[in-house]
């Protein structure tokens, strides 16, 4: 499923700076549309970049329990090249938790990376369970940005997952 008003936000970003009409304001209201699909739990984002130095993948794993710490929950998020001459991206990966028709951050983890994925590929973030009896719904949101380029608003929302994890 695409996001369509990321993916319209930012085709009218790149059309207003190819116009020249006025740049900032263009990607304000570009970068603000594309927050506000995010806030409202509009799932799944435009995860690839086809050409030029945006040639990249977003990636990220469902949220997820923990193989190694028992009552956390995790979420990863990496990157991958596909031509493109960025060498390095810094990866955002917000772990969150669904409240009513809201989403709240739980946790937020970066990490600059190369492309490729595995564990010293990627961003993290986790967490720790409050207690196993609450049923909550979690997803993550995942955002790469090359390093030394223009960022873009494109970011992908993970699918919701539903645990039996506290979070207060």
């Amino acid at each position: 499923m695409k996001n369509h008003g990321v993916r319209i936000a930012a085709v009218a970003t790149a059309a207003a700076l190819a116009l020249g009409i006025s740049g900032a304001q263009a990607c304000a209201n570009a970068a603000a549309s594309a927050q506000s699909d995010i806030e409202n739990g509009t799932p799944g984002t435009s995860e690839n970049r086809e050409t030029g130095i945006g040639a990249f993948e977003t990636r990220g794993d469902d949220v997820h329990w923990s193989h190694t710490v028992k009552g956390n929950l995790n979420a990863h998020g990496w990157w991958v090249n596909k031509g493109g001459p960025a060498k390095k991206a810094k990866v955002t990966v917000q772990l969150q938790v669904q409240e009513g028709k809201k989403w709240r951050t739980l946790r937020t983890a970066s990490k600059t990376v190369y492309s490729g994925g595995g564990s010293a590929k990627r961003a993290a973030a986790a967490w720790k369970c409050t207690n196993l009896i609450l049923k909550n719904s979690f997803r993550s949101v995942i955002d790469v940005d090359l390093v030394g380029y223009k960022d873009d608003p494109h970011k992908k929302i993970t699918p919701t997952k539903t645990f039996y994890c506290g979070v207060h």
